[in-house]
């Protein structure tokens, strides 16, 4: 369950209560009584469709370890700000992995998490990097930050994305996936190819896909079926 409640803020209040004091009250009570509920709360009319749309897309996390696979090192910063933000827990990189993963990009790019795999790289780093990600059982959750190159087109990430979650799939290994999209126009078609497909994706944003898989955190450990952080 989705809700946005009118009236957050003392002004807010105020304004609900001229028009009916039904609407009006103590909104750290209505906070409390969502996350006890595992009610999750839109703070505005676009966060509601967005969470209703993205929502039900999302498997079910078995943990809090959210690991982030960037194109572009500023991407990166701006989804770790979301992610706090938002209540996810960024997962600090166990040695192994942390080699594991730096198999496949390049020495300027960078392991830890956010995993920066630089816009030189070809599609194929992508799809290795994506796939290690889902593949390691450590890793609960995974967000994508894509930036437009000319190397892999967003039609090509796109596309390729899908494919890696198609496969682990069908090994049995589903885990909840939200991409940030970059760059020009083409990025709208892309973004809605990997929605169609099953990945929440949005063009233009870092905030909104992290805030997607952020609700999809606050209803499982509102369900108790995650501990808190």
């Amino acid at each position: 369950m989705v809700v946005l409640k009118a009236g957050r803020t003392s002004m807010g209040a105020r304004a609900a209560s001229s028009h009916t004091g039904a609407l009006a009250g103590n909104d750290k009570i209505y906070e409390d009584v969502f996350r006890q509920s595992g009610v999750i709360r839109a703070r505005s009319l676009r966060d509601l469709l967005d969470f209703a749309r993205g929502i039900p897309l999302l498997a079910t996390p078995k943990g809090n370890n959210v690991v982030i696979i960037t194109g572009a090192g500023g991407s990166g910063v701006l989804l770790s700000d979301a992610c706090v933000d938002n209540g996810l827990s960024l997962m600090a990189m166990p040695p192994d992995l942390d080699a594991a993963f730096r198999k496949f990009i390049p020495p300027f790019g960078a392991a830890g998490n956010p995993i920066d795999i630089t816009g030189g790289e070809p599609p194929t780093t992508y799809q290795n990097t994506v796939r290690l990600g889902l593949e390691d059982a450590r890793i609960h959750a995974l967000i994508l930050g894509y930036w437009h190159t000319i190397i892999t087109p967003p039609m090509v990430f796109a596309r390729l994305m899908v494919e890696v979650v198609e496969q682990m799939k069908a090994k049995g290994i589903v885990k909840p996936v939200v991409a940030s999209l970059a760059g020009d126009v083409e990025v709208e078609e892309a973004a809605e190819y990997l929605y169609q497909h099953g990945i929440p994706a949005y063009a233009y944003s870092t905030e909104i896909p992290v805030a997607v898989l952020g609700a999809k955190y606050q209803w499982a450990r509102g369900a108790g079926l995650i501990p808190a952080v």
